[in-house]
This record gives structure tokens, sequence and C-alpha cells, in this order.
């Protein structure tokens, strides 16, 4: 007899056994358990495969797929193989408090019918850390939900969202195009935003981010990710947000590319700025003046 999962829990992976291995940890110990767990291995040269394999849980389905760099294609197949109502994204070197999925659910339960459910992360830097700080860019969204995405830029971490299966599937899923690589799940939740602005925020803060050096986008990626961004949503004369303009002048700055760092800058709609917004403004005009990154 088929169970009945309540959520499926895609885990997409490469070459992580050791975090692998805390990120599943971090599932088994949750207070909810009707969940199932489906983890989409990249052919790792590690030991996950037989890691894996020695938790001895039926709950918990291996597959293997060639994604050729593609995450996308990885997650897919973590979602066409599910059997769950919602779907929640874990990346391998991430992990959940154990109370995560209970609270989600509660959410679920108490406001009916939510489409997609968000909550912050801390950002975990090194393995002996004490203290911790959360992501600066979680907020909020707006009743508008695609404008406010495409407006106001990223607002939550993939490992701490949960979405409505059948709508998830209804939009294609995450796209698998080289383009849209390190940045397919904000181009997902914009084009699921288009079928229901039903964003749920829970202000708990539910898991760890890796910040790590392995999983940082480098500058050119970011670049190149904002770009592919622009021309997707920016269409004809519509202006460039201000959240993108910001960050490709601080990409561009990081990158020693300092006349394009001062070419974004200068196209910045400061009116809405704090004292303190403009001042930091100042301080990165003469650091690029001076040609020095931070």
């Amino acid at each position: 007899m088929k169970k009945n999962y309540f959520f499926s829990i895609i885990i997409p992976t490469f070459n992580r056994e050791f975090k692998l291995e805390r990120a599943i940890q971090s599932v088994l110990n949750q207070t909810y358990q009707n969940w199932e767990m489906i983890i989409v291995d990249n052919y790792s040269k590690d030991n996950t495969k037989k890691m894996v394999e020695n938790f001895k849980s039926n709950k918990i389905k291996f597959y293997q797929i060639n994604n050729n760099g593609v995450i996308a294609k990885s997650r897919n197949l973590g979602v066409k193989k599910s059997s769950g109502k919602y779907l929640a994204f874990l990346d391998s070197d991430d992990y959940w408090n154990k109370n995560k999925l209970t609270v989600c659910r509660n959410e679920i339960i108490k406001f009916k019918n939510l489409k997609l459910i968000y909550h912050n992360m801390y950002l975990k830097k090194k393995d002996n850390q004490i203290f911790f700080q959360k992501t600066n860019y979680f907020r909020k969204v707006k009743k508008k939900v695609r404008n406010d995405l495409i407006n106001n830029g990223p607002a939550y971490p993939t490992s701490g969202v949960i979405v409505d299966k059948k709508l998830f599937i209804k939009i294609n899923m995450f796209r698998e195009m080289k383009k849209f690589i390190a940045w397919e799940d904000f181009d997902a939740w914009i084009r699921l935003s288009k079928y229901s602005n039903d964003f749920h925020c829970i202000q708990n803060t539910l898991g760890y981010l890796s910040t790590d050096i392995e999983n940082t986008n480098n500058t050119k990626i970011q670049i190149k990710n904002l770009k592919c961004f622009k021309n997707e949503y920016i269409k004809g004369d519509k202006k460039i947000p201000n959240w993108c303009i910001y960050a490709l002048m601080r990409c561009y700055q990081k990158n020693r590319q300092f006349k394009e760092s001062l070419r974004y800058l200068k196209k910045l709609n400061i009116s809405g700025y704090s004292l303190i917004q403009k001042f930091k403004l100042l301080i990165f005009y003469f650091l690029n003046i001076f040609k020095i990154t931070i």
C-alpha cells in the first residue's frame, strides 16, 4: 500500500558526504514524521551512496543523475519521484531545526491551502560557530508577490521554502536551461506568483544555511545571473530595479571593475534612501575612485 506523505523533501547533492549526512540527520530528527526524503546524487565520487544506504530507512529514496552542472535537473527528478502533497527543498550542505516541519505543517493547517511557505535561516560559516546571524535579505513579501520579487529581489533561501506540489508542477518546475543556473529557484518563485499570491511568511528561523567558500557564488556568476534576470523580467524601457543595480555595483566593485561599479552606482535612485544608506554609497563612491575593494 502506497504511503500518503504530507511532505516530500528534495535534497540534491554532489561530493558532500559529511554535510549531506548532517542534513539527513536533521530530517530524521524532525518532531513531525509524515515525510519522505528524496536524495538525488550527481554521481558523487566520495562515499555518498554507501553513507545514505547505511541509514537503512525506507523513507529515504536515493537516485542518481548526471545533471551536467544543472542542479535544476536533480531537483526536478526529485519532484517527479515524489509522492507528497507539499515539496520541501533542502540543500545538502544546509540543515533544519527539529521543529521545522511541525511549525510549517501547523501553519498550513491553520491557514488552509497555502501555496508557498517560507522562513529564514541562520548563516553557518564554520563548524565551531557559536553565534549566528540570519540571512539579511529575508523579508515578508507584499500581496502582489510577482511585483515585489521583481522590484525588490530575492526574499528567502531555498532551504526555507515549502511549496504545493500541484502548483509547482503546473509551472513546469525549475527551468533547466543553463542561463538559469544559480538563480533557477528565484525564477521559479516569480513564475509561481503568476498563479497565486498565497505566499506565507513564517517568522521563525528554522534552519542553518551554509555560507562557506564551497557554495558561495563568485562575482562573475552573480553578474551573469543579474543580467539574465534583467533580460528575462525587465522588458523594453522598464527601469532596472534598485536592488539589481546595487547588486551589480557591488559585484563589479569586488571584481575590481571600478568604472563599471561607478556607472551602476550613478544609476541608483536614492530618493528613498536613509542618511545611513546614502553615507554607505558615498563610501563605495570613494572606494571606486581610489580603486579599493572590500
